[in-house]
């Protein structure tokens, strides 16, 4: 037969033992028990007991619980994919040659007839592709950009305020897989219809490589590409 409650016989009878021991309850939770009982007998009582009768009681006797919420966003680390290299000769727009002209420093300037073999050849490591084309239509390409003939790789770093430009000894013709070393990384972004590329930094986006519209000045980095300096190329694979 189901279990009911009279509403009749509203008398309890209960007994609260405090005991001593690991198993035994705090005082808080004694109260707590108290407390339910005392809402019990005060309710008026129906034949049968339900569900919703005992989640309203719950809601009265416990306190509310407050607490904060933490937002917080975590980046996955980047794993940027080896595939190859290759080598390709790279003007700017204005048909000027980089140069290598300290250990440390590309310059940008025009070479013709002897002197053209001072001009640096890029070795151009190549990551597979991650994402579809941008909203211009221009493929991503991930790449690293070295020095033919040397170890030394372009990589963009904050110094200050803005982000900078620099030459480092490294080998990074490998997977990438820290962040640490996203600063080596920068996006080929070509235009097939103007034959022409760009390349906008991994580890700072919206920042671009670019030569200055004068002759014999550093190679840098921008983020206002093509408006005070040249931020497109042409690259050769003769």
């Amino acid at each position: 037969q189901k279990p009911r409650l009279d509403s009749e016989h509203t008398a309890v009878g209960m007994q609260v033992t405090a005991r001593k021991g690991r198993g035994a309850r705090s005082f808080r939770q004694a109260a707590v028990l108290v407390v339910a009982m005392t809402k019990l007998l005060q309710r008026p009582m129906r034949k049968d007991f339900a569900d919703s009768d005992l989640s309203m009681l719950l809601e009265e006797v416990f306190e509310p619980v407050t607490f904060q919420q933490l937002g917080n966003s975590y980046a996955g680390v980047p794993a940027f994919r080896y595939t190859r290299s290759q080598s390709f000769d790279i003007f700017d727009i204005n048909q000027k040659c980089f140069v290598l002209e300290s250990p440390t420093q590309l310059v940008a300037l025009h070479l013709q007839g002897p002197s053209s073999s001072q001009k640096v050849r890029l070795n151009i490591a190549l990551y597979r592709p991650r994402g579809p084309r941008d909203s211009t239509g221009a493929r991503q390409m991930p790449v690293a950009l070295g020095i033919k003939g040397y170890k030394l790789y372009m990589s963009c770093v904050m110094s200050g305020a803005e982000p900078v430009l620099q030459l480092e000894e490294a080998d990074v013709t490998r997977d990438i897989d820290s962040v640490e070393l996203t600063r080596f990384i920068f996006y080929r972004l070509d235009s097939p219809a103007e034959g022409t590329t760009r390349f906008e930094s991994a580890a700072f986006p919206g920042w671009f490589i670019c030569t200055s519209l004068q002759p014999r000045q550093p190679v840098g980095i921008t983020n206002q590409p093509d408006q005070v300096n040249i931020a497109t190329y042409k690259l050769s694979g003769r």
